[in-house]
Parts: structure tokens; sequence; C-alpha cells
């Protein structure tokens, strides 16, 4: 007769006292963390658009890309704005 499987129970406690456990980001961290990525992606794009003007190394194509992802930033931005804003309306609009 074949034994039962036991749990594994000390190796994945081993396991996890290892891994650090960190807090999750909060919204506040989270949404700074979004609007400084999309300043660097607006940074990024304005000095490549520097640096082809001035004759720099960067290619058009950098330039494409970089204001391009800038651009989708800022799009993105203004979406998750707007649905904040609603949501704020629709729980203003409640009636307690």
């Amino acid at each position: 007769m074949i034994p039962p499987i036991e749990p594994i129970r000390a190796a994945s406690e081993a396991a996890l006292n290892r891994v650090e456990q960190k807090p999750a980001p909060g919204f506040e961290e989270g949404l700074g963390n979004a609007l400084q990525s999309l300043s660097d992606a607006e940074r990024h794009a304005d000095a490549v658009a520097t640096d082809i003007a001035t004759g720099g190394s960067s290619s058009v194509h950098d330039l494409m890309i970089a204001t391009t992802k800038a651009s989708l930033s800022l799009e993105l931005a203004v979406q998750v704005r707007n649905r904040a804003l609603e949501a704020y309306q629709e729980i203003m609009r409640m009636q307690i």
C-alpha cells in the first residue's frame, strides 16, 4: 500500500520567511509614481527633440517613439482622472 502524501509545510514556511514582506503601495504612492513616470516620459521626449534640433546623435525614429510614449502616458492619465471624477460625482449623488 502507498503511504499518503504529506503536506510540505516546513519547506513552504521556510520559503515564506526568506521572502521579505513589503506592504503593497498605497493609492497615494501609486498615483505619485504614475505621475512621476508621465513627467519622466515628457522630459525624455523634450530631451530627444532638443538633441535633434541641436544636431545631436538622436534620430527622428527615437523622437517619434519618445513623443508617442509621452502622448499615450498623458492620455492614460487623463482617462484615469476622468474615471476618478465620475466615481466621485456618482458617490456624491448617492442618497444616504
